[in-house]
């Protein structure tokens, strides 16, 4: 069985062909499930989330969207009845917390993930500093009785959050990199990150479409921390699921140029289709995304780009026949118009995008 809970295919409508024929995605555990929406701001980028979220709902697929902003928010509050809002308040669970048996991944895995959370925090900082970084979140668990020769979990309790930032104060010798490195994290630590908080339970288990409202803090970091770091709570949580044989939940990343150098989302695109999950990234610009995001992702939603966008767009997703020809026409693109292409597809389907009522 492939398709919503009473075995149909999802099917979500995007819009009109020329035609005034429909032109509808069909995502699949059995294909590439994952789609990248790309577009200027006020092209049409909202509306489509907004409608893809209210078609998944209605097949029973639950949408988990991190939000930039509060227009998403208040179009998403009026399409469902309830929605559970994450706001930031402490991060709500442990990120060190014990990988599940069945990712067999060990302390050393996480702690490297976590460095490269760090760094595409703070892109400022180096390869040296990640590696502190890295050594230190290590060491705490080494505190704790953790064998780096065991794979998997072990008995031994996680360290807190913030043992690591301990760990790296504690040092008797700081040059300017360290310095620098636990300025920022003395940043996010007076916001509370390195805080417990209140247990926020599992996100995959809500029975309501979930908001994870990343601007409810206006700071920088802590919106990349926030946003990171949740996201690779649900990356964690993820192993702790059965696997699926249909799509169950939609991760939604609105802005995701911001989160573009976070290592975890090829990652999270190569892995969780297995566990029933997809991945939606809508952002301004592709440029910056890892160029081996595009081998994992077979569904592209083309609105308005710029000329630099809509080349780096255009070099991965289609022929070089097509190259110049897609690129003029992207640039011309008018509002609430897209190209799609899909798995399966030669050539995209020009689409007249539908409104989301």
């Amino acid at each position: 069985m492939d398709g919503t809970a009473d075995g149909k295919p999802i099917e979500i409508r995007l819009g009109e062909d020329v035609a005034g024929g429909t032109v509808a995605w069909q995502p699949s555990t059995k294909g590439h499930p994952h789609l990248l929406v790309v577009g200027l701001s006020g092209m049409g980028k909202t509306t489509c989330l907004i409608n893809i979220c209210r078609q998944l709902w209605e097949q029973e697929v639950v949408p988990i969207v991190f939000s930039y902003h509060q227009d998403i928010d208040k179009h998403l509050s009026s399409l469902f009845p309830s929605i559970r809002f994450v706001d930031y308040d402490g991060l709500g669970y442990n990120p060190l917390a014990q990988p599940a048996q069945e990712s067999k991944r060990t302390f050393l895995d996480v702690a490297g993930d976590l460095r490269d959370i760090f760094l595409a925090i703070f892109p400022e900082l180096g390869d040296i500093q990640g590696e502190e970084l890295r050594q230190a979140i290590k060491e705490s668990y080494l505190e704790k009785g953790w064998s780096s020769t065991a794979a998997g979990p072990t008995d031994a309790a996680e360290p807190a959050f913030g043992r690591f930032v301990e760990i790296l104060r504690a040092k008797p010798k700081k040059d300017r990199g360290l310095q620098h490195l636990l300025a920022r994290l003395q940043e996010l630590e007076d916001y509370r990150l390195f805080s417990p908080g209140t247990d926020m339970g599992s996100l995959w288990v809500s029975p309501q479409p979930v908001v994870i409202r990343v601007h409810s803090t206006q700071n920088e970091y802590l919106q990349r921390a926030f946003a990171s770091l949740l996201f690779y709570g649900l990356y964690k949580g993820m192993f702790y699921r059965r696997p699926q044989e249909r799509i169950t939940h939609y991760i939604i990343f609105d802005e995701a140029h911001r989160a573009s150098r976070l290592r975890l989302i090829p990652t999270m695109a190569q892995e969780c289709r297995k566990y029933g999950i997809g991945l939606i990234l809508a952002s301004q610009q592709t440029r910056d995304f890892n160029v081996s995001l595009f081998s994992l992702i077979a569904n592209y939603l083309v609105l308005r780009l710029t000329d630099q966008d809509t080349k780096a767009l255009v070099r991965n997703v289609t022929t070089s026949d097509q190259e110049r020809s897609l690129v003029d026409k992207i640039k011309q693109l008018e509002r609430y118009r897209a190209f799609f292409f899909c798995e399966g597809h030669r050539k995209p389907a020009y689409v007249r995008l539908s409104s989301p009522d």
